[in-house]
């Protein structure tokens, strides 16, 4: 009877630690899945907030100097957070995602210049920006060295609103004086006199200003004119494992603010 009863008792003992047993993989498989759901809405939650910074280009009539700040938020997105290179970026952090790329057409592109002829920056029809490509490079360090060379930025674009009054076609010397007196006004100083109103003296001069700032200030124009262009996003892709935004192609419109 003694030993039926430490028999039973062996039994309702090995009978409780199964039934322990069978709680705590329940609790732990609840709690994997409770984790794994955690995590799943954690990164959905990252998707959405990653393509929100992008998906407000994703329309029609895009400015181009929004269009500009993309490229750059690219740029700064593929070099720090994107899978190229070696799989860490500049801050030692591994890169889990893939590198995005934009890309623009301009189909007409005598309509960024301020003579309707050639171009001499924007001199592509076609633009690509990627984590190993950027046609856009060039424009970007023409526009850095312009400001640099030529009284900064705000000249710059001074210079190009009234572009029409300072690079004239008339020989005149009238016409002349006016024109560099309206340089002078843009630029913000006296760059060149007009002490005398001898005629061989102004074309000297205007000569003078034209050779130095015409070229410069043209190629600043076509990068303003960029700035006003409209364009429409064409395209959009998604990654199809990680739902992350990778391309946006874009095409100019023809027209401008």
């Amino acid at each position: 009877m003694e030993n039926a009863s430490k028999a039973l008792i062996m039994a309702a003992s090995v009978l409780i630690a199964l039934m322990i047993i069978g709680a705590l993989i329940l609790m732990f498989n609840g709690l994997s899945s409770y984790q794994e759901v955690g995590q799943q809405n954690t990164r959905e939650d990252q998707v959405i907030a990653f393509n929100s910074q992008f998906e407000t280009y994703n329309r029609k009539n895009v400015r181009g100097s929004d269009l500009y700040s993309l490229i750059n938020r690219v740029v700064d997105y593929n070099r720090r957070k994107s899978t190229e290179g070696k799989g860490t970026n500049d801050e030692g952090q591994y890169l889990a995602y893939e590198p995005m790329t934009i890309k623009f057409t301009i189909s007409s592109l005598e309509g960024l210049t301020a003579d309707n002829k050639t171009n001499q920056l924007i001199t592509q029809k076609s633009y690509t920006i990627s984590s190993t490509t950027n046609d856009f490079k060039k424009v970007y360090n023409s526009i850095e060295k312009l400001e640099k060379d030529y009284g900064g930025k705000q000249t710059m674009q001074n210079l190009c609103t009234a572009i029409n009054k300072i690079f004239i076609t008339s020989t005149d010397t009238k016409d002349r004086v006016q024109a560099i007196i309206n340089f002078n006004s843009a630029y913000g100083s006296i760059e060149y006199s007009i002490d005398s109103l001898e005629n061989n003296y102004i074309k000297d001069q205007y000569q003078k200003m034209e050779a130095k700032y015409k070229g410069p200030v043209y190629q600043y124009y076509e990068y303003v004119q960029f700035k006003r262009a409209r364009f429409d996003c064409k395209n959009t892709d998604y990654n199809d494992k990680t739902g992350r935004i990778k391309l946006m192609e874009f095409e100019f419109t023809g027209k401008f603010e």
